[in-house]
């Protein structure tokens, strides 16, 4: 007798066991009548899921937050908080000058001097001389500073304490070795690009030391400046007043001689009158203190020249040319000044103002440069 309800059986391929038809056609999952179905796959963002996982895992969110939160507390209160004061300092170098016409047509400026006055900024010389000035040998709290990092930062800044070793503990060419050291070592010194400045900046855990010992490397390097520029005029000085008493003796000695061949010769003139080797001794003398006088003053009108006060020089400031350049100048500068409360300086009037102005000005500078010029060459 046939069952009508037995499925019929189809054997597997090499396996000789029997399959239901149901199971031999069956589609596998994820696949459409044409192919694979992707659309049940790519699920895409799904803001609910990502919720429930934050409302699931809340309690390990908010301890992973307020573990981190505390080990940032704590990483902070380990560090030392440093401050950094920064000074800014021109150095003026003589420059090579290329003139046509009495117009400077390039102008190069010695590199190397800069990079020598940075050095000299962060020399021990220069580190010495601050520690001196600010008594930085004798301030713990300057020689022995707190740890950038350390745990025991966290009870000093927690009870606002503060440790420094004893100062009687060092002799005083350790103290001054170790502030020098200090001062070196923090102290940074860099040219600002396209100009003549010198940025001088020191780091330290004190506002007061980072500010005092930024200003005063500015001033300790002017300072050391002009100690050398005066000790330079005093050997300029002590040379000339040595060559002057050299020639003095010498005149001594020959006047002294011409003296006693003119007794011994009978052309000594008795009286009042001078003899004629007398009035030549004299003349002599006369125009040697002249010389040296002219000379000196020379050199003080060059030096003016090199420190860029040429402008103020007598010969520049008696030039009737200058002097009616400098009253115009003065003129248009007065009527620009009246006119800006009233008219905005890119108006058509305040604008060609402006450009009178630079044109004399261009002029006056020329003239001043031209005179200074023949000044330095008549030194030379």
């Amino acid at each position: 007798m046939l069952d009508r309800n037995r499925q019929p059986q189809l054997a597997g391929p090499g396996h000789g066991q029997a399959l239901s038809a149901d199971s031999y056609y069956d589609v596998p999952q994820n696949y459409g009548p044409y192919g694979r179905d992707y659309a049940g796959q790519d699920e895409g963002f799904n803001p609910l899921k990502l919720l429930l996982y934050i409302v699931q895992y809340r309690w390990l969110i908010v301890m992973m937050a307020a573990a981190g939160l505390v080990a940032g507390v704590i990483v902070t209160m380990m560090q030392t908080p440093k401050y950094q004061a920064t000074t800014q300092l021109e150095v003026l170098v003589p420059s090579a000058k290329v003139f046509q016409d009495i117009e400077v047509v390039s102008e190069n400026s010695d590199v190397r001097a800069f990079l020598t006055a940075r050095e000299k900024l962060k020399s021990r010389a220069l580190a010495q001389r601050v520690v001196f000035q600010l008594g930085l040998g004798e301030r713990p709290d300057f020689l022995f500073p707190t740890p950038s990092f350390s745990p025991s930062n966290i009870v000093y800044r927690a009870f606002g304490m503060s440790k420094s070793p004893s100062i009687e503990e060092k002799t005083p060419e350790e103290r001054e070795a170790i502030a020098i050291k200090r001062i070196q070592e923090d102290l940074t010194v860099n040219l600002v690009t396209n100009t003549s400045l010198l940025s001088i900046t020191f780091v330290d855990q004190k506002p007061k030391y980072a500010s005092d010992v930024a200003n005063q490397v500015a001033q300790s390097f002017i300072d050391q400046r002009l100690d050398q520029t005066s000790e330079t005029s005093d050997l300029a000085r002590q040379f000339i007043q040595e060559q002057v008493l050299q020639v003095k003796q010498k005149l001594q000695t020959s006047e002294k001689e011409l003296v006693t061949y003119a007794k011994d010769a009978g052309i000594t003139v008795t009286g009042d009158d001078k003899s004629l080797i007398g009035s030549n001794i004299e003349a002599l003398n006369t125009a040697l203190a002249t010389a040296i006088q002219e000379r000196l003053d020379a050199g003080r009108v060059v030096d003016q020249i090199e420190k860029g006060r040429g402008s103020s020089l007598g010969p520049v400031l008696e030039s009737e040319g200058l002097q009616k350049l400098s009253d115009k100048l003065a003129d248009l500068t007065s009527q620009y000044q009246q006119k800006l409360g009233i008219l905005k300086p890119g108006f058509p009037e305040m604008q060609q103002l402006q450009s009178q102005i630079k044109e004399l000005q261009r002029l006056y500078n020329n003239g001043v440069l031209a005179l200074t010029a023949s000044l330095r060459l008549k030194y030379q």
